[in-house]
């Protein structure tokens, strides 16, 4: 009889257990080790465009939060001189009138010595005459060198003059890397039309969004631990987002430790499709994500 209730008690003991465990959710798992620290979203890429002169606003082609492409204008700076000149340099890049007399110039006086010559020959010119008509093919050869050189010279001039007029054509920078889809929000507009600016003033500050980076101060024991490098898997939680983290990627690991904290630097590329604001607290996680993106333990956070 007392070996009998001693295994009932036994067993209303592990149902009490058991009921504990699948109401909690951890019924017969393991606690894991998570390397999941706190950090702050940015934007990939934040650039402040600026003018490179004083000059007037002519026309804001933007206002705050307007989405831009690379190459796209931003803002028109006052051109109307600069183009003047520039007209006047591309009709003198243009002109080959100076070129064109030189060469003639130079079959003149080829002709003038094949006449000298035949006449030299029978003894109808002297040597002085051939000469001299030798001398003025050689100084008609160099003046149709002077021509085309002045001719590159004025291209050279027009091409300048092109470049000056983009730079009062303030774009979205462009860069080797660009792709089709790349775009960029207009985080703050400094100036309005008829203002006039100041050299190296900022004009417009334009950040990217997509793909948002994460700076994360990693202890170095972790680092070494994990072994992380450049390419491997990290995981973003947003607080009070629905659904699983974001699935992102390192793509730099600092060689150096920040001796004060013992940590290191690992940076984190996440897509950000949904247009999340930088600026975001979250956690990262460098370990495989649970279902819910809700953290497994405190362990190893920060």
């Amino acid at each position: 009889m007392k070996r009998k209730l001693d295994m009932i008690e036994k067993l209303v003991i592990f149902a009490g257990v058991l009921s504990v465990a699948l109401l909690s959710g951890t019924a017969a798992v393991p606690e894991k080790q998570v390397y999941q620290y706190k950090a702050i979203v940015r934007a990939s890429e934040d650039i402040t465009v600026s003018s490179t002169m004083p000059v007037r606003v002519s026309k804001v082609h933007v206002k705050d939060g307007d989405t831009v492409k690379p190459g796209q204008t931003l803002v028109q700076l006052d051109d109307k001189a600069e183009r003047v000149q520039m007209a006047q340099l591309k009709a003198q890049a243009e002109d080959k009138t100076h070129v064109e007399a030189a060469v003639a110039q130079l079959d003149q006086k080829k002709l003038d010595l094949k006449r000298v010559l035949n006449a030299r020959a029978k003894n109808a010119a002297t040597e002085l005459e051939e000469q001299h008509a030798r001398l003025e093919v050689t100084i008609s050869n160099l003046s149709l060198t002077l021509a085309r050189f002045e001719h590159d010279q004025n291209l050279l001039k027009y091409k300048q003059a092109e470049v000056q007029v983009n730079r009062l054509r303030l774009c979205v920078p462009t860069s080797d890397k660009d792709k089709p889809t790349d775009t960029f929000k207009v985080f703050k507009v400094f100036v309005s039309r008829g203002e006039s600016v100041d050299r190296l003033k900022e004009v417009i500050r334009i950040i990217k969004i997509d793909p948002l980076q994460i700076d994360v101060p990693v202890p170095e024991d972790v680092v070494d631990t994990l072994k992380l490098k450049v390419a491997q898997k990290a995981y973003v939680i947003f607080p009070k987002a629905k659904g699983p983290p974001a699935e992102g990627r390192i793509i730099y690991v600092a060689d150096e430790i920040d001796a004060a904290s013992g940590t290191q630097i690992v940076r984190v590329e996440i897509p950000n499709p949904s247009g999340r604001p930088a600026g975001k607290k979250v956690f990262v996680r460098f370990a495989p994500a649970d279902k819910t993106g809700i953290p497994i333990n405190k362990k190893g956070t920060s």
